[in-house]
């Protein structure tokens, strides 16, 4: 038996260095077979062996094996970017990026870079000033062996607004925005500045499993916005109009991004590294925001 065992293995060993193209191969030697078949991502073996019954002869398998050939069968590929792909066994023992998902939060906008306290140029309308969005396109990179940390690389696109408090309106008079309030004739209601976004974050990540399962997680890096479809828009007298275009708001903004939480379910907090608008060209106001996000 030994016989046959050895040479198959020989054999097995020689098909995968030299990557024949022929998908099924068979050797017989002293009247015994071995067949192998080599597919995506694996190589299977079956060794018949001779036998005689009543006068009879006729083979009968007696190994039957499955060799993977694949070096690291825990590489992503195009599929892990996309959301709800179905986890490929071994997943648990991976890095579990988080970075695609759909998130909802608050935006505010603070008097300097790095403060959270409300500027006193802008009353905004907490309950209303929001933002919502969605990471579709992800990607990551391990940089250590206990898979505790990560880089993490994402694309997605959203929808933000601030909406000001009372009878108030953003104005662009001789190319500079302001804040402008209304009066007996002209009655600013529900006045926002809204735009739509794409994010590009890139992140580090930290993480580790609590009993094996689902991980606790932190991560923070930066991340470039994208503006387009700027607009300041009130009801005016009660009638809906847009008010202005573009608004002299940055067309690409930069901001800091930091995340926490465990399994799928995390809070984030998002705050701008320079002001909305254009120097000179409008208010000096640093948009922030925090809410929470479901990964998948």
């Amino acid at each position: 038996m030994k016989r046959i065992i050895l040479p198959c293995m020989l054999l097995l060993s020689l098909s995968i260095m030299a990557q024949e193209t022929r998908k099924e191969t068979t050797v017989q030697t002293s009247g015994d077979s071995i067949i192998i078949q080599k597919g995506d991502g694996n190589v299977k073996i079956k060794v018949y062996e001779e036998c005689t019954n009543n006068e009879r002869t006729k083979e009968e398998l007696i190994y039957e094996g499955v060799y993977l050939t694949r070096e690291n069968s825990d590489r992503n590929t195009i599929l892990d970017a996309l959301p709800f792909a179905p986890r490929r066994p071994g997943y648990r023992n991976r890095f579990d990026p988080h970075s695609g998902g759909l998130y909802i939060g608050f935006s505010r906008m603070s008097n300097d870079f790095f403060s959270f306290d409300s500027d006193n140029k802008v009353s905004l309308d907490a309950s209303y000033s929001w933002e919502v969005g969605a990471n579709l396109f992800t990607s990551y990179l391990t940089l250590s062996h206990d898979r505790h940390w990560g880089m993490t690389f994402g694309l997605g696109w959203g929808y933000r607004s601030f909406r000001l408090d009372g009878n108030q309106a953003f104005l662009n008079i001789n190319g500079k925005t302001a804040i402008f309030d209304g009066d007996e004739e002209t009655v600013y209601n529900k006045s926002r500045l809204r735009y739509f976004y794409f994010r590009i974050p890139i992140s580090f990540e930290w993480q580790t499993r609590v009993n094996g399962h689902r991980p606790l997680f932190f991560t923070a890096g930066p991340e470039v916005e994208i503006r387009h479809g700027i607009k300041s828009m009130a009801k005016v007298n009660g009638e809906k109009e847009t008010l202005g275009k573009g608004m002299n708001v940055h067309p690409v903004g930069i901001n800091l991004l930091a995340q926490a939480g465990f399994g799928n379910l995390g809070f984030y907090l998002r705050y701008s590294t320079y002001g909305l608008f254009e120097k000179g060209k409008g208010p000096d106001l640093y948009p922030l925001s925090f809410g929470a996000c479901w990964y998948w």
